[in-house]
């Protein structure tokens, strides 16, 4: 991730990634906001979660914090 100020450019990779795990092309994703609006749009928790998708979950939001 490429950050000045308060603009992000994710990288071709981050993007796959990204495009992997919630079915999305972050494409737009060009500030702090939306990428924080985005994960949490994606990270919310649901009853229907199994063990796995929950740990995942976990993971990102620790990745994310960094």
């Amino acid at each position: 991730m490429i950050v000045h100020d308060d603009q992000i450019r994710l990288t071709p990779k981050e993007r796959r990634v990204l495009r992997r795990i919630t079915g999305i092309d972050p494409h737009f994703i060009k500030n702090r906001a939306t990428l924080a609006r985005f994960t949490e749009q994606h990270l919310k928790s649901y009853r229907t979660d199994t063990p796995e998708i929950r740990l995942v979950k976990v993971l990102l939001r620790k990745y994310m914090a960094v």
